[in-house]
């Protein structure tokens, strides 16, 4: 959980950036090596952004229901809008659709119809980490709520299982010993994609196709992490462009964690590469956080998270602060 939040907290200044940065295998750096804040918004060191406050929202469900409800995760969701400095434009799109008179349990799969069924981000994959900790032990429970959360936002099967995915693999990493290597986390993946498939395919039988071929593009996305090059300077995938940006989130973060000598090497390769940072350092946080665990992150990238907003009364300290994810984490 800290690494989620750490990584969207460091990718601050650097968001949305065409940096250039080493080609692949060579670990990108520069100065961008310390919780600076900053950006468009002028954050404050350690301040998290929109993946991390949605995280708490899905956090602090969890721990008042003590199981995953998609109704009142997306209740929290609406319920965080007005005290957004910033809103994604996936998520705008969904949210805007939520106050249409429709169901609102139906907006993510009314946007994507709409948007001719492309894919709508990385949003729901930045934000679906407490579930592979809070579920880690009940591999169907865990599969059926990361589903169904990504398809409140974002209805894409490739979007659906890649969060299945990555909480199989969160879920690995939280519940096994001393031995773990970084391969058992991209195997746990590999069978995430077929359970969630499976249960996708049965649920949603009119997107049986879809639901096929965004099984073999990660699946793909998981062979070309294990390459010295992931492929993401690509005409097709490219980390600074928008378009298939769940591929290059996950593909970059299993990379990371199968490349990256150290948890602190992954965050800052990461955010000197440019593109969407705060996703990425997000979601690369929580794989490369919850495999190494948390004193893989320096002492003051922590403190400084953990502080962040401290001497601020409000919404964003009370009910939207990364400190509040800590209580999922079993003692």
């Amino acid at each position: 959980m800290l690494g989620l939040a750490v990584g969207n907290a460091l990718a601050v200044p650097t968001a949305h950036r065409p940096l250039q940065a080493a080609p692949f295998p060579s670990m990108a750096d520069g100065p961008y090596d310390r919780l600076m804040g900053g950006g468009p918004h002028q954050l404050r060191k350690g301040q998290v952004t929109e993946e991390v406050h949605l995280a708490c929202c899905l956090g602090h469900s969890l721990r008042d229901f003590k199981r995953y409800d998609a109704a009142d995760a997306l209740r929290r969701y609406r319920a965080w809008q007005p005290h957004a400095f910033d809103v994604s434009e996936a998520m705008k799109e969904v949210l805007e659709d939520c106050q249409a008179g429709l169901p609102p349990l139906g907006s993510g799969k009314r946007v994507w119809l709409r948007g001719h069924r492309k894919a709508v981000g990385a949003g729901s994959l930045a934000r679906i980490a407490p579930l592979g900790v809070y579920l880690a032990s009940d591999p169907k429970a865990r599969t059926q709520a990361t589903l169904e959360d990504s398809a409140l936002t974002h209805f894409d099967p490739r979007c659906q299982l890649a969060c299945a995915a990555f909480t199989a693999a969160i879920a690995k990493a939280t519940t096994s010993g001393a031995d773990l290597k970084a391969e058992d986390l991209l195997t746990a993946a590999e069978s995430g994609i077929l359970l969630a498939g499976a249960a996708l395919g049965r649920s949603a039988p009119d997107y049986v196709q879809e639901v096929s071929f965004a099984s073999s593009l990660l699946r793909e996305d998981l062979a070309r992490a294990r390459d010295d090059d992931p492929r993401l300077y690509g005409p097709d995938l490219h980390v600074h462009r928008a378009q298939h940006a769940i591929h290059v989130a996950f593909r970059l973060a299993f990379w990371e964690l199968l490349h990256a000598p150290t948890a602190q090497a992954a965050l800052i390769d990461v955010i000197h590469r440019g593109g969407d940072t705060e996703v990425h350092g997000a979601v690369t946080g929580a794989l490369v956080g919850a495999f190494h665990g948390e004193e893989a992150l320096p002492a003051e990238w922590r403190k400084q998270v953990l502080e962040a907003l401290g001497t601020v009364k409000g919404p964003l300290w009370d009910v939207y602060h990364p400190r509040h994810l800590l209580s999922l984490v079993p003692a």
